[in-house]
């Protein structure tokens, strides 16, 4: 039986599990200069969270919305209670929901038509929750003293200016690190870790970055989202993550260290990004909202959950997306900020 649209949802999509299916093949755009829309697919197995006898509080992920990435529909069906909120600190936005979950519970489901163009930075004013002293503060796991300050003094040896020092430690990161995930320890973002190690996922990659670049003064951003596979349509694995740092002249300057190793692509990624990813959330340390009981989050790319007051075992995310061809049309309202 179908459930009701949620009570912020715009122009309701067709976009079901059947819909997310490639058209017929045709040539790719260049996917760092062309604008390309995707259809998205978020879907919560509320029956991980298991039985409770009182309600469970999640909290989802939303999109962001940036100069380089519009909401250009979205729809959320959910079997509980749900709003759109947005934490105070870094404006991320999120679905939160309450219910009771048991055996027969249904999915929450979240389905976008999302507009994505390269990025090459967006300007330091564009968005009050950009404040460059946000991001020049330590995090949990980017500490700004010891190792990480004794290296990046090591490697801004010699650097002349501020330029100069923050490509220094992008190929300080590309050059040393390696993309293994073979192990444990990786994946957490722990830059004293990555830089011990010198390995990881885009996680260790970036937390290394940015942890080098605030113990020199100079502020820098982790986002996270999800990348979109060379395909036409499909699963998404896993999550992706890049960094910004604050250019004086250019604003926020978007690098992905860890694509460039994996694709031996190093200056393309320093100062560019190409469209193949959907940002969702900015910041370390995060406070949900409303806010939940436990520590604040690591990062926040997939579902939290708690129920009296505890964390739960996060419910399962599957994603899907479909990459739309240049001549579909879409309504192209936007949900309202």
């Amino acid at each position: 039986m179908a459930r009701s649209p949620g009570r912020f949802a715009v122009a309701a999509l067709a976009l079901g599990t059947a819909s997310l299916v490639a058209p017929a093949a045709a040539e790719s755009p260049d996917l760092w200069k062309s604008t390309a829309r995707y259809e998205l697919e978020y879907r919560v197995r509320l029956r991980d969270v298991g039985r409770a006898p009182d309600a469970v509080a999640l909290w989802v992920p939303y999109p962001a919305e940036t100069r380089d990435q519009k909401i250009l529909d979205a729809h959320v069906d959910s079997p509980w209670p749900e709003r759109l909120t947005r934490e105070e600190k870094y404006g991320n936005r999120m679905v939160y929901a309450e219910g009771k979950a048991d055996a027969s519970i249904q999915d929450l489901v979240m389905r976008f038509v999302i507009e994505r163009r390269p990025s090459t930075g967006t300007p330091t004013m564009a968005d009050a929750y950009l404040r460059p002293a946000l991001y020049q503060t330590p995090n949990k796991l980017i500490p700004l003293s010891g190792v990480i300050r004794e290296l990046a003094e090591q490697e801004g040896r010699g650097a002349e200016g501020r330029a100069a020092k923050i490509r220094a430690f992008y190929d300080y990161v590309y050059r040393t690190m390696s993309y293994d995930k073979s192990g444990t320890g990786w994946g957490r973002g722990d830059a004293v870790w990555a830089c011990e190690n010198k390995r990881g996922n885009c996680t260790d990659f970036h937390s290394l970055f940015i942890g080098m670049l605030r113990s020199q003064g100079i502020p820098a951003r982790f986002l996270i989202g999800f990348p979109i596979p060379d395909a036409d349509a499909g699963a998404i694995p896993g999550y992706h993550c890049w960094a910004e740092f604050l250019d004086e002249q250019r604003g926020w300057v978007p690098v992905d260290a860890s694509e460039a190793k994996k694709k031996d692509m190093p200056d393309a990624y320093f100062g560019t990004i190409p469209n193949d990813r959907i940002e969702f959330t900015a910041g370390r340390d995060i406070v949900l909202s409303p806010p939940q009981h436990g520590e604040p989050l690591n990062y926040f790319v997939y579902p939290y959950a708690e129920a009296h007051g505890k964390a739960l075992e996060p419910p399962r995310a599957e994603l899907r997306f479909r990459r739309m061809a240049p001549h579909e049309a879409t309504q192209a309202d936007e949900v309202p900020r």
